[in-house]
């Protein structure tokens, strides 16, 4: 199942959840209203929903879980782990990212994605994802729309956003690191431009990010370019392991 969880009316984080006994209660529920609050590299929201799970400490980075004590719903974006035991749930979509531009005590909605709230292009292009194997969504942030997705293993994720546009398409990954021109910063880079392991671009988006991109003139190259997207960041993320 796929939810839609909505802070202050501006930003959209899509999640899934792919086992019934979770996703079940929590559509029973919908639409849940919460408040937001921040915890280093977590948001979670109190919510009436009663789950049971098996329980952990430990959660991999984009992890949608549940904390039982407050029936929170709990979004990790990176390395921040769990205050206390947590039933994973299933994965947020889109670059993790997204999570750091919650605000405290912003409102919450989660509900499930309309057709009618988004242009049928970008279902088109979640479908054709979500047909490869991919989790995909659309989702809107400040007015504008996307379409954000993931690729998932049992713990690994790695997401990923497509502008579409009347050119064509821009595939952006979960970010690299934070660009602030240090020398380490410089060192990095070039490393990874000297590598020449994957075909992917090494780019910066708009927060400063440095992420991996592609563009895809159709549809039809569109699969592959999330695809080399993707499998690139894995090849860096090995890149810049310290051996």
């Amino acid at each position: 199942m796929y939810i839609r969880i909505s802070f202050g009316g501006r930003l959209e984080i899509p999640a899934y959840i792919p086992e019934e006994r979770f996703w079940s209660p929590i559509r029973r529920s919908l639409p849940i209203r919460s408040k937001a609050m921040v915890w280093k590299e977590e948001v979670y929201f109190p919510t009436e929903v009663a789950l049971e799970g098996e329980l952990t400490s430990r959660v991999p980075e984009g992890c949608l879980a549940y904390w039982p004590p407050e029936k929170a719903l709990c979004l990790f974006a990176w390395a921040s782990q769990p205050y206390g035991p947590v039933v994973r749930l299933g994965w947020l979509l889109g670059p993790k990212q997204s999570v750091f531009e919650v605000e405290e005590d912003e409102e919450v909605v989660i509900d499930e994605p309309r057709r009618e709230d988004y242009p049928e292009r970008l279902w088109g292009v979640a479908e054709l994802l979500r047909a490869q194997g991919f989790l995909a969504a659309p989702r809107a942030w400040e007015g504008f729309q996307s379409v954000v997705g993931a690729a998932v293993r049992p713990d690994i994720r790695v997401g990923f956003e497509v502008f579409v546009e009347d050119f064509g398409f821009i595939v952006e990954s979960d970010p690299l690191y934070l660009r602030d021109f240090s020398p380490v910063d410089e060192s990095f880079r070039r490393a990874l431009q000297r590598a020449r392991v994957f075909r992917s671009r090494l780019d910066v988006n708009e927060e400063g990010y440095v992420v991996l991109s592609e563009y895809a003139r159709s549809e039809s190259e569109l699969v592959s370019a999330v695809h080399a997207v993707v499998q690139d960041f894995a090849r860096t993320i090995d890149i810049l392991q310290l051996r």
